[in-house]
Formats: structure tokens, C-alpha cells, sequence
């Protein structure tokens, strides 16, 4: 199974449609997050037609000018269901058809507010506390920092947001992934 997640900043030009159909012909995903598409649902459907014929989309209008969440997926190689869908959140249960791996997908936009951010994790942690099943992919714009090395300027120390994520990780005996392009995961 191969994922990608972008957060795309805005869905809205040619050229960002060029550069996600481009990014799926070549990785071919089978799943695909994206988050602040600042867009609305039918507008994300009109593109997504173009530049993924045949995938299955849950799709999060954005509010104004920000926001917007998008999961998109080859339906011949997942299965998606228990879809849960909020301003900041997609959640939903996952089937990889034709073998028994089963988890659960979460795709979110954090808020710039620290204490919403820490709600927010509150939040998918009890989203999270009863899974059905141990695996749990995460494709996020997280908007806070683990480390300094992952910000440059301001504060040269880490806010009560970042304590609480990194907690969270370790709580929830998650992993940062590595990625194939980019920087931060």
C-alpha cells in the first residue's frame, strides 16, 4: 500500500491539478491525504475526476478561504468504511481487499491555537482508544513541531502543544514514517 499526503495549500489552480495528476501517475497510491485544499466539495469532485479517474474520495469543504480535507482511493485495492468526517478531521475503518489487514485512517488539519490542538488530540485519542484494529495511519498538517531542529527563528523553546504531541506519539506508541520527498512527516 502505497500513501501520499500533501498538504496542497489550495486545489484551486491548473497548475496544482497538473502536479496531482502527475504525482499520482507516477507513485500510483493507493491512498492519497490531502489537507487545506481551500476548496469546496464540488469543485474538489470536478478535479479529482480529472486527475484520478475511478478513485472514491470523502471530501471536507473548506471554511472560507481555509481548511478542506480530502481522502482519495483506488477502490479496486481498498476498502473504506465507518467514515467519520468533521472541519478538521476525516476518520474511517480500512480494508486491504484480498488480504486480512484491516486498520483505521486518520487524515487532520490541526488549528494554529495551542489549546485547540491539544484538544484536538484529546480527541482522537478517544476517537482512537477502542480501534477494532493495532494499525492506525495518520496523514496530517499537524501544525506543531516535535523538535527545534523543525522550525527556524522565534522561540527557542518548544510550547505546551509540542510537549502534548510529543507525548501523544509516545502514548500511542506511534511512528514517523520517513519519507520519499520532503522534509517533515
Amino acid at each position: 500500500m502505497k500513501l501520499i499526503s500533501w498538504k496542497v495549500r489550495g486545489l484551486n489552480s491548473p497548475s496544482k491539478h497538473r502536479m496531482l495528476k502527475n504525482l499520482i501517475q507516477q507513485e500510483k497510491p493507493t491512498l492519497v491525504f490531502l489537507q487545506e485544499t481551500k476548496s469546496n466539495n464540488t469543485v474538489i469532485e470536478r478535479i479529482l475526476n480529472e486527475v484520478w479517474s475511478g478513485s472514491c474520495s470523502v471530501l471536507v469543504d473548506a471554511s472560507g478561504a481555509s481548511g478542506g480535507l480530502a481522502i482519495l482511493w483506488n477502490p479496486q485495492v481498498l476498502n473504506l468504511q465507518d467514515i467519520h468526517a468533521s472541519h478538521i478531521l476525516i476518520q474511517a475503518t480500512f480494508h486491504l481487499i484480498g488480504t486480512n489487514i484491516h486498520g483505521h485512517l486518520s487524515n487532520v488539519y490541526f488549528p494554529q491555537n495551542i489549546q485547540q490542538k491539544l484538544d484536538l488530540l484529546d480527541t482522537l485519542s478517544a476517537l482512537n482508544s477502542n480501534r477494532q484494529f493495532p494499525l492506525w495511519i495518520g496523514g496530517k498538517d499537524f501544525n506543531i513541531i516535535t523538535t527545534l531542529e523543525e522550525k527556524t527563528g522565534g522561540r527557542l523553546k518548544l510550547e505546551s502543544d509540542s510537549i502534548g504531541f510529543k507525548d501523544f506519539i509516545q502514548s500511542k506508541q506511534l511512528m514517523d514514517m520517513q519519507t520519499s520527498n520532503g522534509i517533515y512527516t
